[in-house]
């Protein structure tokens, strides 16, 4: 865990609690990432005096004077109008622990693991081990003691252990309905945690923020750093059918098709190991307009690259399949119109993204690796004509390099078909 922060008399070392996901982790026996801190009974004249640094812009944050992590005043929260940003924050002095912990999405993102209880692990690791203590937290055999006595190591007003330990995701309180990046999140903690459900209550506010058009003030960039955070997860297609169930779908990403093919890949693509930007590649490549669905979405560019690849490959795969006949400058054209010679990992993983979808239409393992095969050995062919001589040639003969490039290749990957 962190190191506690060095604070002056003037803040009770009771007021820092970890609090969010990385707690929710802790207690699951996972690595705890980044912590959140919340320091209650604070102000922000005495943040600054044990030297904080202020960050924050609509509520007090604070940066540690030397582990630089971020420490948030205790808040509440009003809803003041549309989307995630229409809300008026309060950090007085006066906000509980509790109070804070309220406006949280959901229960099991709403625990405070006190000081106290952050020494308290830090001891049992010592005298454990880190691995026996992360199987203590993850059967819940520790549970008792992190939520005994008064005040506890363990601050759970909502119940969110209980909620943990039944892998049920549930929201702590009706103000779920306000914020739409919370359907967003959800549907992320779906594809992270591939055994959890959701509470029929919260699968209801999920659909009224839909039904009521508050869903259609997402803004694109959180979207994406949800959606693109699911995809690398373990099962994204979790995500995908919980929107599909609220009927968020088609109004977070209009233009995706959502069908059996997708629907198919979103299991697939975890077993490939494949980048992000082939894992949205594969996933949106049969979008009408890539480009523009892509710049909606605020997807990186090599995500948009990476889809227009696939759908240019696969429709030459598809010309190919339809053609009575394949000549070696078709063969040619496919391949330099990939960019492999500057950018050869690149080629192969649309390679194995393109085994994929073989995959999806049945194709047997035997011929998928056959056919892979022979388009790197053709790419090699290609490699090995070295460009450079040529060119040297050409100028000395006042030959065009261009074109006796492009024939010497040819002719390199005609040899490597006859092999």
């Amino acid at each position: 865990m962190s190191k506690e922060p060095n604070l002056h008399n003037t803040l009770e070392p009771s007021s820092i609690y970890a609090v969010g996901g990385a707690v929710r982790d802790l207690l699951l026996g996972l690595p705890a990432g980044d912590y959140d801190w919340v320091v209650v009974g604070a102000t922000p004249e005495q943040m600054v005096e044990n030297g904080y640094q202020p960050v924050g812009g609509d509520f007090p944050v604070f940066l540690h004077p030397r582990t630089h992590e971020e420490y948030a005043l205790a808040r509440t929260e009003r809803k003041s109008g549309r989307g995630y940003q229409g809300f008026t924050f309060y950090t007085g002095a006066d906000v509980s622990l509790e109070q804070d912990l309220l406006r949280r999405d959901l229960t099991v993102n709403a625990m405070a693991l006190s000081k106290e209880g952050q020494r308290y692990l830090q001891q049992q690791r010592r005298e454990l081990g880190a691995a026996q203590l992360n199987r203590l937290l993850q059967s819940g055999a520790l549970d008792q003691q992190l939520t005994a006595g008064d005040p506890p190591y363990l601050s759970d007003p909502f119940d969110g252990l209980k909620d943990l330990r039944q892998k049920l995701f549930r929201h702590v309180s009706e103000a779920f309905i306000e914020d739409p990046v919370r359907i967003l999140r959800l549907a992320r903690f779906l594809a992270l945690f591939a055994d959890f459900t959701v509470a029929p209550e919260t699968l209801n506010y999920c659909r009224d923020m839909v039904t009521n058009g508050e869903v259609d003030h997402l803004v694109a960039e959180r979207v994406w750093q949800e959606l693109s955070r699911a995809l690398m997860q373990s099962a994204p297609h979790r995500t995908f059918e919980f929107l599909e169930e609220i009927g968020a779908l088609e109004r977070v990403l209009p233009g995706f098709i959502w069908d059996r093919e997708a629907a198919e890949l979103l299991h697939l693509i975890p077993t490939k190991k494949l980048s992000l930007a082939f894992s949205y590649g594969l996933l949106f490549y049969r979008v009408a307009d890539i480009k523009g669905f892509s710049q909606r979405l605020r997807a990186p560019q090599a995500c948009q690259e990476a889809a227009l690849l696939i759908a240019q490959w696969m429709q030459a795969m598809h010309r190919q399949a339809l053609a009575t006949s394949i000549s070696s400058t078709h063969m040619l054209n496919t391949i330099l119109a990939t960019d492999p010679l500057r950018k050869p990992e690149r080629f192969e993983e649309l390679l194995q993204s393109y085994a994929v979808l073989l995959a999806l239409q049945a194709k047997p393992a035997e011929q998928i690796d056959a056919e892979l095969a022979q388009w790197r050995r053709l790419l090699a062919s290609i490699q090995a004509v070295d460009a450079g001589a040529i060119a040297k040639a050409c100028a000395a003969q006042g030959t065009a390099i261009k074109e006796a490039v492009y024939e010497a290749r040819l002719h390199a990957l005609e040899q490597a078909l006859k092999h």
